[in-house]
């Protein structure tokens, strides 16, 4: 299946209100894109979580408000390890139960956006858990149709699209077209807050 497929049925999905499948098919674009971005790392795990890294700006711009190159969330890893990025729950949490065909974790899930620009997650540090803002699988999405090795890729409808709150990205114009995007996105202006959970996690 090709990166456009996965992108349409993800949208289609959202439509749907059918956000576990949107993640899903957002999840199976990024192992799609990394593969041809980092085709010299073998380990799908160190390539999805690399190209979610190495497009954080933009993802943050999408996902609204919170600083994700920073924040450490104060869950165990699938090594046992405390301290969890936001890289690393989309694979483990997301990507690799939808991929298995498991259940996610309790606790763990997409939140429907309340209203236009107005999103809402939850992390749970009780139940060492978090929800995702319906707003992340656009994030996640955006950086896929930009990504340069993406640009012979086409849904073949104008009707699908991404918005930033600023820009409206009719995808099928935007495909491999990252450094278009990044002159016209409001990165100057956009709130990024770094959460702290120094008080329920100590760190050295």
């Amino acid at each position: 299946m090709k990166i456009s497929d996965h992108i349409q049925k993800s949208l289609d999905a959202c439509d749907r209100r059918d956000l576990d499948s949107a993640m899903l098919f957002t999840c199976l674009a990024i192992d799609g894109t990394s593969k041809k971005v980092y085709p010299e790392i073998n380990s799908v795990g160190k390539r999805f979580r690399k190209f979610i890294r190495d497009q954080l700006d933009i993802i943050e711009l999408m996902f609204g408000g919170l600083n994700l190159q920073e924040t450490v969330f104060p869950f165990t890893n699938s090594k046992g390890e405390i301290g969890m990025k936001f890289e690393d729950i989309i694979y483990e949490k997301f990507r690799c139960n939808f991929a298995h065909g498991n259940e996610l974790e309790k606790g763990y899930g997409i939140n429907l956006k309340i209203a236009e620009h107005c999103q809402q997650f939850e992390v749970n540090i009780k139940d060492q858990s978090m929800t995702m803002p319906e707003s992340s699988i656009f994030a996640l999405g955006i950086v896929c149709i930009l990504a340069s090795p993406n640009k012979d890729q086409q849904i073949g409808s104008n009707s699908y699209y991404y918005y930033d709150g600023i820009n409206k990205f009719v995808i099928d114009r935007w495909w491999g077209k990252e450094d278009c995007a990044r002159q016209i996105m409001d990165f100057d202006n956009q709130v990024r807050v770094k959460m702290d959970f120094s008080n329920v996690w100590p760190r050295a």
